[in-house]
This record gives structure tokens, sequence and C-alpha cells, in this order.
């Protein structure tokens, strides 16, 4: 008779806090070290740290409990076996018969291997960098920069580049095709939505003057972009055109390229409405200063909008906001609720003007411009104050 080989084992035990681990890049020995060492989860990365330059030092001591090495060296094989079926598209762990898990196992499982380090630090150096081999290649300055282990960076920008390729041309909701192709919550679905849209449009968020704002400020105002300015902002339930939300609708840009013509027809009504709208907030400050910096502010604003029609221009959108709307409203010591009534002047006078308003398309695209610009300068502009 042939001989047949069996292998028994008992169904893998999966513990969070160890996989967590493994994700940051630990290796079995240092997590065996940080788990007697019975550090809570926020300690874990500090050790880590410290950990990695010992070894590097040349003083790697074994744990002293090798059970506990064993444990953490078995499960830490068991996760390399498992992420061949999590960087599948969809994730494949519901078919594999190799190391059988619960449902919701599998789905836990799944959204932290695609989540990001807690601050979203190597996401905010990745974000206006093309996602290409020579950008992986340069993760070991990322790792410096952040502190994030060289196998987490790696991670990440692996998970960012997949999601990209899969919906970079894929009709549809941008956040629904991720989700749905990912097995992810709609929150997480959300921000590679934002990293997605931002990579198609290339904006520039590597400048100095942006240097302070997390990723999290950008993520706000790119959902606000998909939300407004997209194919699918236009898109009903009976349109037969696809829903594309990776890019800036193009006829939306056209359209602001008309508002500044349109709107300087009928600027003296502009300027007595914001007025108007501007004194009963600033009950404080000269009407004539009002007038003066809302002046200005109106010009750079509708200058901005009308020149998003040229990629360059767009792609420096966030440099420009910060440079030409926020920096001189820091200068005139406004906070960024009084920065934002500006932008509700703007936007409240327009619904008066009358060449606007018999635009529809135009009215419809500086509306949607305004509201971005909105949420834009309040998150920006609340950065520095945190």
């Amino acid at each position: 008779m042939p001989e047949v080989d069996i292998c028994v084992g008992d169904p893998i035990h999966v513990e969070f806090a160890i996989f967590k681990l493994w994700l940051k890049g630990s290796s079995a020995l240092d997590a065996s070290r940080v788990r007697e060492s019975q550090l809570e989860l926020g300690g874990y990365e500090k050790e880590l740290r410290r950990l990695e330059v010992q070894n590097q030092a040349g003083s790697p001591d074994m744990p002293q409990t090798g059970i506990v090495f064993a444990e953490i060296n078995d499960q830490f094989l068991c996760y390399s076996m498992l992420e061949t079926f999590l960087v599948t598209v969809p994730p494949t762990l519901d078919s594999q018969a190799i190391l059988p898990l619960p449902p919701n196992v599998q789905q836990h499982l799944i959204q932290m291997y695609y989540s990001f380090d807690e601050h979203h630090l190597v996401i905010r150096e990745l974000l206006g960098k093309k996602l290409t081999g020579r950008t992986r290649g340069n993760l070991d300055d990322v790792a410096e920069k952040t502190g994030v282990l060289l196998k987490s960076c790696r991670r990440q920008f692996d998970n960012v580049r997949r999601v990209f390729r899969l919906v970079e041309d894929k009709p549809g909701n941008l956040v629904e095709n991720i989700r749905r192709g990912f097995l992810l919550p709609t929150e997480l679905a959300t921000k590679y939505a934002s990293i997605v849209f931002m990579a198609n449009c290339k904006f520039e968020t590597g400048k100095k003057r942006l240097s302070h704002l997390p990723f999290h400020d950008f993520h706000v105002c790119v959902e606000q972009m998909i939300d407004q300015w997209t194919v699918g902002a236009e898109a009903g339930e009976q349109d037969q055109q696809p829903n594309v939300d990776t890019g800036v609708d193009r006829l939306f840009l056209h359209d602001l390229r008309d508002v500044r013509n349109v709107v300087e027809q009928d600027i003296d009504v502009l300027r007595s409405l914001a007025s108007i709208y501007l004194a009963s907030r600033f009950p404080d400050h000269s009407s004539s200063s009002l007038e003066a910096h809302f002046k200005q502010l109106n010009k750079t604003i509708l200058k901005m909008a009308e020149s998003l029609v040229h990629k360059t221009e767009l792609k420096d959108f966030f440099s420009d906001l910060e440079e030409k709307c926020i920096d001189p409203c820091r200068q005139w010591e406004y906070s960024p609720d009084q920065m934002c009534n500006f932008i509700s002047a703007m936007l409240e006078s327009c619904k008066h003007l009358e060449q606007l308003t018999k635009r529809r398309r135009t009215h419809l695209a500086y509306e949607k411009y305004l509201k971005t610009v909105h949420t834009c300068v309040y998150q920006f502009a609340s950065a520095r104050k945190r």
C-alpha cells in the first residue's frame, strides 16, 4: 500500500492584537518581546522601533519564554499564508480551505489588512506621488520620516496601487466599486476613493505651505469634490451615461470658465448684497475694510474658478487656495469661521444676480465650486489651530 502523509492540526486561532503587530512589520522575535512586556496596544509601535534599533546594534536577545515565541511565530506563518488570499481582487478568504475561518473573522482580517497606520502618515507622504515601482523603491525614506516600519509602508503602498488599478477606468460609483471590489466597509472605501481621486487629478500636496495639513483635511475636501465636481454629481438613476467619479467633470470646468465674466456684469449688486450679509456677521469691523477684503477675495476666487479648466491650475488648486485666500485672511486676523462667512456671502449673493441666474449651468457650477471652496477653506484654516 502506498504511504499517505496526514497532517492534523487545530483550527487557527486569530489573535487580532498579534495580527496587528504582523501588519505593522514586526518580526516574530520582536513581537514576542513586546508580548512579554505586556504593553498596551498603544505602546506597541514605540517598543517595536526601539527593538529594531537594538537588533541593528547586534543584541537580539531571545525572549525568556520560548513558548511565547513559538506561538507568535506559528501565527505569523499562518498570516503569511493568508496574505495570498487577502491580496486577490476580491479577497478570497472565504474560498480557501487551508486555514478555515468564520465569516466575521474573515471580514475583520480584510478590514485590518487594508487599513492605514493610525495617523495616516504613510498615505500623507504618498499623496501627489506616482504609484510606480520607483516610488515603491524609495519607501525607505517614507519609513524613516514617518517612523512606520518599511514592511507596513510597502503593504499600504501595494494596497493603494491595487485599488487604483481596479477602479481607474471602471464606470460606476467610486466608493461602491472599491467597497465591492475589496469587501471593505464604507468608511474605509471612502478614504481609498479620495486617494484614487487625488492621484487621477495629480493634485500637488507636497509644497511647503501645505506640509502642515494631515491626510484627513485633504480627505474631507476631496469627499466634497467627488460629491460636487464629478460626472457622478450630475448622474441620476435614469441617466444612461456611466457614473464616473475618478476625476473632475470636464463639462463642469468648462461651465466655470465663463463665471467671472458673468458675475462681473452684476458686480455692484454683488457687493451691495455681500456688504449687507457681512455687516450682520462682523459688527466690530468697519464696512470699508469688509468691502475691501471681500473685493479682493471675490476677485481671487473668481479667477481661480475660470482657470481650473487648465490642468496645471487644477493641479495647484490646494496650494493656490492656501496662498491666495487663506494666507491673506490670516493676515487680516480672521478666524476660520469668519473666513467662511466671506464664501457664504458669495454663495448667498449669487442667487440674486440676474445675469448669472439666466445661465443655469454656469450658476449651478459656481454654486458647486463655492461649496467646495467653503469646505476647503474651513479645513485648511482650522489645521493650524489644532
